[in-house]
């Protein structure tokens, strides 16, 4: 028994003993380098996150931004948009040539329509214009003689040879100008005969 306890504390004295060896971890230096090289992989992740966070965080805040400018945007009324464009168009110098100009003009009065009244104006012949527009409550008993000379006046120059003169144009002008001006006279009449019937 003695002679196990000397070896043990023998072999526990020997540890503390300055001169015996000890198995330590030799320190590793890397270089930035090669820190880098070894962790690739993992940066270029990290570097393609950021700048899809970053896209995406710009994406987002364009699209707030043009949400918010669309928003507090006033909203253009048909009646006074027509008017200015025609108004425009009548007072161009130089006048435009019958072709370009009756193109001008019926894109005005159609635009018009179909944001007055919700019909696909602009997608129509002139045939099929008339008989979308006359199906309308609105439209029913009125306007039809007025819009068909317009349209067949207006494609006759736009798609065959004969030339318009100035009073043609002038025709034309004044019939889209009426149109517009009675369209919106007879909807603000209709909305205060509305307004003046008593509620239930």
């Amino acid at each position: 028994m003695k002679a196990g306890v000397f070896h043990a504390s023998q072999d526990a004295n020997s540890w503390l003993d300055p001169k015996v060896q000890k198995d330590e971890p030799i320190p590793v230096f890397k270089s930035l380098l090669q820190l880098f090289s070894e962790n690739l992989t993992a940066l270029s992740i990290l570097f393609a996150l950021l700048a899809g966070g970053f896209a995406l965080w710009l994406y987002l805040r364009k699209r707030r931004v043009a949400l918010f400018e669309e928003s507090t945007e006033p909203e253009i009324d048909p009646y006074e948009e027509a008017l200015g464009h025609i108004r425009e168009l009548q007072d161009r110098r130089p006048q435009p040539q019958p072709k370009p100009f009756v193109f001008r003009l019926s894109e005005i009065l159609r635009v018009y329509v179909e944001k007055l009244f919700k019909v696909p104006a602009m997608e129509l012949t002139g045939e099929e214009f008339i008989r979308e527009i006359m199906s309308h409550s609105f439209f029913r008993n009125r306007y039809e003689d007025l819009l068909r000379e317009f349209v067949n006046r207006g494609d006759r120059v736009k798609y065959s040879e004969e030339t318009a003169d100035q009073d043609e144009m002038k025709l034309l002008l004044d019939s889209a100008l009426h149109f517009v001006k009675d369209t919106h006279q007879k909807l603000r009449d209709e909305q205060l005969a509305k307004g003046s019937v008593p509620q239930e």
